[in-house]
């Protein structure tokens, strides 16, 4: 749901109208989240789309500056919670926490917050209880969104530039089939992860051995 056009609607209802909408809303995220949801925003894009081991340490980094950036902008509110993952080996949850100017990362059971908080949910405390804020999941999931969608396109871009007809390649490392990838026809200063390596020449890959680009696909040199 974007979140400039839940505003608008709200600016055009009465107190009463906007109390029900407000209600609608939650109710319905409710249900969404009673479904077990226990995938992370950022697990899930990566999981969907082929990432670099680069691009996906940047995102990570980039999430928790968005957190601390929306953290502080809303700091009337309140100490920010945001539930990041579900852990698979103790049944705990990684929660952010900001409180007071300073941030954190907790791990806590779910029998701490209410049913309707799960993975991706942001939360405050209030009257000595969790609550689930809805306006901060959804600015926090379309932040999230958009800055995983603009990195992913970097990513592309920058592949596509690196890629060059005719060019040889020498592998750097090819770390568990992520491969690293030097033009050595440039020689530019920096090697690129090549997420978009086929598959069945991976083993062909190792430390040395040289590609070439041409007609769209590498080629090992022999």
């Amino acid at each position: 749901m974007d979140l400039n056009i839940f505003k608008k609607i709200t600016n055009r209802l009465g107190n009463n109208d906007v109390q029900n909408f407000l209600q609608e809303i939650k109710n319905s995220m409710e249900n969404s989240h009673n479904k077990k949801n226990e995938i992370g925003i950022l697990e899930k894009i990566q999981t969907e789309n082929k990432v670099s081991i680069g691009t996906k340490n940047y995102m990570d980094n980039q999430m928790d500056c968005i957190l601390l950036d929306y953290a502080n902008e809303t700091l009337e509110k309140g100490e920010l919670y945001f539930v990041i993952e579900k852990l698979k080996e103790d049944d705990k949850y990684v929660i952010y926490k900001y409180e007071n100017g300073t941030d954190s990362v907790l791990k806590l059971s779910k029998d701490v917050f209410p049913e309707n908080i799960e993975v991706n949910s942001a939360f405050r405390m209030e009257e000595d209880k969790y609550v689930l804020d809805i306006e901060a999941t959804l600015e926090l999931e379309k932040r999230i969104n958009e800055m995983a969608k603009r990195l992913i396109q970097e990513q592309t871009d920058a592949l596509e530039e690196y890629r060059k007809e005719g060019h040889l390649y020498r592998v750097s490392e090819n770390i568990n089939g992520s491969v690293f990838l030097w033009d050595i026809t440039d020689k530019p200063k920096e090697e690129i992860e090549e997420i978009d390596f086929p598959k069945e020449l991976l083993d062909n890959a190792t430390e040395g051995k040289i590609f070439e680009y041409t007609a769209g696909e590498y080629r090992l040199k022999q």
